[in-house]
């Protein structure tokens, strides 16, 4: 299974004296706890426990040393002794591995050392405040982000999805992780990103609880939801999806953000339950609701191709109606705008921003219970409203963009869209893409002055961003 939070605290250290037997030495290895300060303090909280992982070892008979359950918390320790986040009473106890750590962190192998004088345990008493304070936030009760679901994320990353989701791992593929320093790098840059957002978060006091909107739109979607308040740094919205995508494939759903919108709500039920006007009280029938569903769902996609080509066919009367050639509407791709690194690639979402106060918008997480991406539109038809597309040609656009490109809807408001894709599309591909897309979206021309500048971006981003006017 995915790397998952302990069911035990910091109290329970009786408990995991009982299972000492169980520790290994790449075999089994009696556990030496000691009786110090470490872990007697009655605030202890209990973080991780290798006892867990290598149970995981056994009752799947997995080919891997039980030292690999450790890896992880080796990673996660370093990192603190690298940021001067351990505590007090650790430094006095542990300075000399602390200090060698420090000096040569390359080829300081922590893993015996947790397993063989932390008793197999990460525990919030090793840390100092501030240790403490970013453990509690990162590795403990809250679930985005969340330090083991990262260790989960980067087992995806690099084993690729397919065999990551294969039967080879039994679904714990971190544990076959090689444990070298490109792992640790990995997960130190993404430790860091957590912790500066940590430090430098904000969110808006007034949308900590849901509103009243913000319910009835998750009792509309009727499936698991996530609500977000209004903050300065996405990093947990996006760490929360993330998971979710991973997640989705295995238990049956397409993550999609939802932004909290008093008009998106009300495409909704206009689509929906047409006769609901969408009162102050934010009523609907949701046996309606469903009716539209099943409807959407049972009936055949259309050719997404075909529906995209006869949308870009109107764009090219319309040209020619405002005395455009059509060949200056396209213009011409820059010769090189490929991104030197990966840190260059667009992969963030825009749509669910505030302009005035630099802050998100409240936002849900919508765990939407569909088995193919395209299927999301059933569930929110938002659009047949200008030249925003209804749901059946949303739909088919949405299926053929995802079998040619991977393409999946992520992000919505009730005016804007945004697609995510695993890597940005060729720029042999670009060109024809951008076509389709203002084909689908007209109102592209506002933020592009030529097609061949929307392709010189999809060739630089891993999202597809869609806004009608």
């Amino acid at each position: 299974m995915p790397l998952k939070r302990p069911e035990k605290d910091g109290a329970d250290i009786e408990e995991l004296e009982e299972l000492e037997d169980c520790q290994k030495e790449d075999g089994k290895k009696d556990a030496s706890h000691k009786d110090d300060d470490i872990g007697e303090d009655d605030d202890t909280t209990g973080m991780d426990y290798a006892i867990c992982h290598i149970e995981s070892i056994e009752e799947k008979g997995l080919d891997i040393a039980p030292i690999n359950a450790y890896n992880h918390m080796a990673i996660y320790l370093r990192w603190c002794m690298e940021h001067d986040l351990m505590g007090e009473a650790f430094l006095e106890e542990y300075s000399a591995i602390t200090e060698l750590t420090k000096a040569r962190p390359g080829n300081t192998d922590l893993r015996t050392f947790i397993r063989e004088e932390l008793s197999g345990c990460l525990h919030s008493a090793l840390f100092n405040r501030q240790g403490q304070a970013f453990a509690q936030y990162y590795y403990g009760e809250n679930d985005q982000p969340y330090y083991p679901a990262d260790i989960d994320d980067y087992a995806l990353e690099y084993f690729g999805k397919a065999r990551y989701h294969s039967d080879e791992f039994r679904e714990e593929a971190y544990l076959f992780l090689p444990f070298d320093e490109d792992y640790y790098q990995a997960m130190a840059k993404v430790i860091q990103r957590r912790f500066t957002n940590w430090q430098s978060q904000d969110f808006d006091e007034d949308t900590l609880e849901p509103s009243e909107l913000a319910q009835a739109m998750m009792k509309y979607l009727d499936c698991e939801c996530t609500y977000f308040p209004s903050m300065r740094d996405d990093d947990p919205i996006m760490s929360a999806y993330r998971y979710a995508r991973r997640l989705g494939v295995r238990e049956g759903f397409i993550p999609m953000l939802v932004k909290v919108d008093e008009t998106l709500w009300e495409c909704l039920v206009m689509n929906t339950d047409p006769e609901n006007d969408g009162a102050d009280d934010y009523a609907f029938q949701p046996e309606k609701v469903a009716k539209y569903r099943e409807k959407m769902l049972a009936a055949p996609v259309k050719d997404g191709k075909a529906v995209l080509e006869e949308l870009i066919g109107q764009r090219k009367e319309d040209a020619e109606d405002d005395d455009m050639d059509w060949e200056e509407v396209l213009g011409e791709m820059e010769e090189d705008a490929q991104p030197d690194t990966e840190d260059e690639l667009n992969c963030r979402f825009a749509s669910y921003w505030c302009e005035r106060t630099q802050m998100t918008c409240p936002l849900i997480l919508a765990k939407i219970p569909v088995k193919n991406p395209w299927e999301i539109f059933a569930y929110l038809p938002f659009g047949n409203w200008n030249d925003c597309p209804d749901t059946p040609e949303l739909m088919a656009a949405a299926k053929y963009w995802f079998q040619q490109h991977g393409a999946v809807p992520a992000a919505m408001t009730h005016d804007e869209l945004e697609f995510h894709l695993p890597a940005p599309v060729p720029g042999n591909e670009a060109m024809e893409v951008a076509v389709e897309q203002y084909g689908l979206c007209p109102d592209m021309d506002q933020n592009f002055e030529e097609i061949a500048a929307l392709a010189d971006t999809l060739r630089r981003s891993t999202v597809w961003y869609f806004w009608w006017d």
